[in-house]
C-alpha cells in the first residue's frame, strides 16, 4: 500500500512539474516580447521552414501546457491498472511511456498547428499577437467549431475521454510498447474531442495566455463534467451564434 501511494505521488508529482515548467516557458516567453508571444508573423525574417520550426516548438510546448492538465485522470487511471497488471518494472515507468504517446499524437497536431499558422501569416490573415485579421477567416473557424460540437464523432471522443477505465479495461494490452501505443491510442481521442476548439486560438490570438488558460480549463470542464450537463452542446450553441455575428459584418 505504501509503495503504491509512493509510486501513485511520484507520478503525478512529476506529471504537475512538466505541467507547470510548460506554462512557466511560455509566461517567461510572453514577458520577454512585451506580452506577445509570436511567430511566423508578417514580415519575420527567415525562410518558411524556419519559421515552421519556431512556431512548431512553441505549439509543442503549448500542448503539453494545455492538453496534459486534461488527460490527468486517464494517466491515473492508467496508472492504477499498470500497478495490479504487473506490466512494466514499476508503475512510474509505464505512466511514462503512456504520457509519452499521448504527447507524441499532440506533436504531430502541432506541426498542422504550425504549418497553418506559417501559411496564415504569409498571406497576411494573422496580426502580431497571431490573431485573425480575417472576418471571414474568424466566423469560418467560429462556425465550423460550434458545428463540430454538435457532431456524434465529438460525442464518441469525448465519451472515451470521460470514461477511461472503460477504453483500458477493453484495450489494454502488457508490455513497454502498449504502454506508449496505448497513450496514443487515448491521445487520439483526446485530438479528436479537442481539434476544432484548439483551432480557436487563432481567433482568440494563439498563444494568448489567457485564452490558453480559459480553453484548457473548459476542456478540462468537458471531460470531467458529468454528460447530462451538456458543455460542449452550450458551447457549440455560443459558438455558433458568435460565428453568425461575425458572418453578418462580412461585406
Amino acid at each position: 500500500m505504501v509503495s503504491w501511494r509512493r509510486d501513485r505521488i511520484l507520478a503525478m508529482g512529476s506529471l504537475i512539474a512538466v505541467i507547470a515548467l510548460s506554462w512557466l516557458y511560455l509566461a517567461r516567453m510572453d514577458m520577454s516580447r512585451g506580452g506577445i508571444i509570436c511567430t511566423a508573423t508578417p514580415g519575420m525574417a527567415g525562410a518558411p521552414w524556419e519559421q515552421f520550426t519556431v512556431a512548431f516548438l512553441i505549439w509543442t510546448v503549448m500542448m503539453v501546457a494545455m492538453m496534459l492538465p486534461t488527460a490527468v485522470q486517464a494517466i491515473d487511471v492508467f496508472g492504477s491498472f499498470a500497478r495490479k497488471r504487473m506490466s512494466a518494472i514499476g508503475s512510474v515507468p509505464a505512466t511514462t511511456l503512456f504520457v509519452l504517446g499521448y504527447v507524441a499524437v499532440w506533436t504531430a497536431y502541432s506541426a498542422v498547428a504550425a504549418a497553418g499558422q506559417v501559411a496564415l501569416s504569409r498571406a497576411s490573415l494573422l496580426a502580431p499577437t497571431l490573431q485573425s485579421t480575417s472576418v471571414v477567416l474568424s466566423a469560418a473557424l467560429l462556425l465550423s467549431a460550434g458545428i463540430f460540437q454538435f457532431t456524434s464523432f465529438k460525442d464518441a471522443c469525448l465519451t472515451q475521454c470521460r470514461s477511461p477505465f472503460g477504453f483500458f479495461l477493453a484495450k489494454w494490452r502488457d508490455g513497454d510498447l502498449a504502454a506508449f501505443v496505448l497513450g496514443m491510442r487515448h491521445g487520439s481521442y483526446c485530438v479528436g474531442c479537442c481539434w476544432a476548439l484548439m483551432g480557436l486560438m487563432f481567433v482568440f490570438g494563439a498563444m494568448n495566455l489567457l485564452w490558453m488558460g480559459s480553453l484548457s480549463l473548459f476542456m478540462l470542464g468537458e471531460k470531467i463534467a458529468p454528460a447530462s450537463w451538456h458543455l460542449n452542446r452550450g458551447a457549440g450553441v455560443v459558438l455558433l451564434l458568435w460565428g453568425i455575428f461575425l458572418a453578418t459584418r462580412i461585406q
